[in-house]
């Protein structure tokens, strides 16, 4: 008798210990990072681009509508999704310090990668294939690194957290020579001169666009070729907005509204918060790109961290409004804040000695044509007021009613029937400084001017030959 217990007994343990009573692993994360790209997207419903990786990607997942960085160009947009905190709360707020300047992280902080790796993950930036193994982050950290660089490294063995960067849609643009678009039927912004030359700028933007959904879609085939697809949960997004004047650089929802596509692993394996083919309008700031990754792993959010988590089991409560912080990039110190909800964006520019088009630094006037098309059209008087707003120097602040205006054109700050509205939002920033100790108002060592100095310095003489090179060429088109 007392050898049938035991019998049974083994049975029963072997029968716990059955693979197909394993206990699930947990998911991987891929992030899909690409730069410059605003919601420019066939699943976004954009005219003329084609994007079939992407679209593919988003009827598997869930596709957010209103999907915003938390500064509107690379570095400190990337020091925040690092972190998951203000770029201005950790005082790495600038693009781009030199090394011996970056500030520590303070304490108790730490990126992503690091609090993966506490849970088990390996850590990646991927620079196999279109990767370009860039973080481009403003602070300094023993724990930043990531494990490993390759797609070799990432088993199914244990869960890994994975970036790729691609470099489209980053200027200078890659043509589409398969699918080309057609600059006469590209419809430009209205604060642009409708020219060819604006509107063949923007057709090569929405070819690299196609060149970048190619990219996906190779990435996407490594992981199912790997054999790690079912088991992945991949996130596309962007560092920022579009890099056109007025996108990249500036506040206007071009500069800062990104796309976000969260879908489940391949194979019918996704966890019930994302469905297949849905939508999501609730507003979402990049920081809470960073929460929602780590709470998808099974970990709990650090008390912390500013972002939000929007997806499983963790979700906190959503987000009324929106806040992008921009300082010095390049030669141009912006010391821009803005706030923004449903219905209305406030912004306010604490330094505007500048309009949006002489803030362009050396390497955006060799690079971008319709910068050039604005002064010569501004000499000629050729322009529409929304295109002198261009060119006018930018005011202390700008109100703008989003449903009514999604272009933001109008500006209502001065208008009296918005005051209420305009006192509210200032409040809404100010208060929102206050709170998340905003280091983008300290004044900046005499070390940090001048190695922005030096920069714009060596920028601009670099690039003089170049910029008159790209300024002489558009004048001999207009006819001039």
């Amino acid at each position: 008798m007392r050898s049938l217990i035991l019998i049974l007994l083994a049975f029963t343990l072997w029968q716990s210990c059955s693979p197909e009573e394993d206990v699930q692993r947990p998911p991987n994360i891929l992030w899909i990072l690409a730069e410059d790209l605003s919601p420019d997207l066939g699943c976004y419903n954009y005219p003329l681009v084609r994007t079939p990786n992407v679209d593919a990607l988003a009827a598997r997942g869930l596709r957010f509508t209103h999907a915003f960085t938390t500064a509107p160009v690379c570095t400190p947009s990337r020091t925040a999704l690092a972190t998951g905190m203000y770029q201005t709360s950790i005082n790495a707020h600038h693009m781009r310090y030199p090394d011996k300047l970056r500030n520590d992280l303070p304490e108790p902080v730490v990126p992503l990668n690091e609090l993966l790796r506490r849970q088990g993950y390996k850590t990646a930036n991927i620079k196999d294939g279109p990767g370009t193994g860039k973080s481009d982050w403003s602070f300094r950290s023993d724990v930043a690194g990531y494990d490993y660089q390759h797609w070799d490294s990432l088993t199914v063995d244990q869960p890994f957290f994975a970036v790729i960067n691609l470099r489209l849609t980053h200027r200078p643009f890659e043509r589409d020579t398969v699918h080309p678009v057609d600059p006469d039927q590209v419809t430009i912004p209205p604060y642009y001169p409708d020219h060819p030359v604006a509107r063949r700028d923007w057709a090569q933007y929405l070819e690299t666009v196609q060149v970048m959904d190619e990219q996906v879609g190779e990435v996407l085939a490594t992981l199912e070729e790997r054999g790690l697809s079912e088991n992945t949960i991949v996130v596309f997004f962007s560092d920022h907005g579009r890099p056109m004047s007025r996108g990249k650089l500036f506040h206007y929802d071009s500069g800062y509204r990104i796309p976000l596509i969260i879908a489940g692993p391949a194979g019918g394996n996704a966890p019930e918060y994302l469905p297949a083919g849905t939508t999501d309008e609730r507003m979402i700031s990049g920081i809470d790109i960073t929460a929602t990754t780590l709470a998808m792993t099974g970990a709990d959010k650090p008390e912390w961290m500013q972002g939000r988590v929007v997806l499983g089991p963790q979700t906190e409560a959503e987000r009324e409004y929106i806040y992008c912080a921009s300082d010095r990039i390049g030669e141009t110190f912006f010391k821009t804040r803005s706030v923004r909800n449903r219905q209305y964006k406030y912004i306010r520019n604490f330094n505007r000695d500048f309009s949006i088009n002489s803030a362009a630094t050396a390497y955006r006037k060799q690079m971008h044509p319709i910068y050039h098309l604005l002064n010569i059209y501004g000499e000629q008087g050729k322009l529409t007021p929304a295109q002198q707003a261009m060119i006018d120097p930018m005011p202390e602040e700008l109100l703008f009613d989003l449903e009514a205006d999604p272009m933001e054109i109008h500006d209502l700050a001065t208008d009296p029937e918005y005051a209420e509205v305009l006192v509210e939002m200032r409040q809404q920033l100010a208060d929102w400084q206050e709170e998340t100790v905003d280091h983008g108002m300290d004044e900046d060592s005499e070390a940090i001017r001048q190695a922005f100095y030096e920069y714009g310095v060596e920028s601009r003489t670099s690039r003089a030959e170049k910029i008159e090179a790209v300024e002489a060429a558009i004048r001999a088109e207009i006819g001039e």
